[in-house]
């Protein structure tokens, strides 16, 4: 026990020097640690030192996610967020037709998600075309996602 400890000690500031050494990606360090479910591993970011214990690398506690949120209460077209993958879209009135306008200058893998309520809502390809395309009314929660596909400027559905 005390031999692991201090074999893991030793590892652990070993790491410690060579994080502080260079600036470099983990698969370019000269020493790689392995460490068991209770280690404590120190974390360098912006010059300031942290810990993190190697249990929360196996756990997920809150997924936080950047979100475009849009109100509509007119018939009108709506350009979805060309920051955010999240289009969360409250509508106040029903029975409008909505135009949804994706990103026109989207990047290779970019996902573009929307979700409506209770109300007709049509797509409009920004930029290249869908596959397959979406058009209809939905029901209230209706959810979509795209991914786009620079080679064939396509927005790909992956998921509703």
């Amino acid at each position: 026990m005390k031999k692991t400890r201090l074999l893991l000690s030793i590892l652990l500031i070993t790491l410690a020097q060579n994080v502080f050494a260079q600036d470099a990606k983990i698969s370019q360090l000269p020493v790689i640690t392995e460490a068991n479910a209770g280690a404590v591993i120190p974390i360098v970011q912006n010059g300031v030192t942290s810990q993190i214990e190697v249990t929360d690398l196996t756990n997920e506690y809150i997924r936080k996610a950047q979100h475009s949120l849009v109100t509509a209460s007119t018939t009108q077209s709506i350009n979805l967020s060309t920051t955010a993958s999240l289009n969360v879209i409250v509508v106040s009135n029903p029975g409008l037709t909505l135009t949804l306008q994706f990103p026109t200058s989207p990047v290779d893998h970019q996902v573009c998600q929307f979700t409506t309520l209770t109300n007709t809502v049509t797509i409009v390809a920004g930029s290249g075309t869908f596959n397959p395309v979406y058009s209809g009314a939905p029901t209230a929660g209706y959810s979509v996602s795209y991914v786009y596909h620079t080679e064939d400027s396509t927005w790909y559905k992956i998921s509703n």
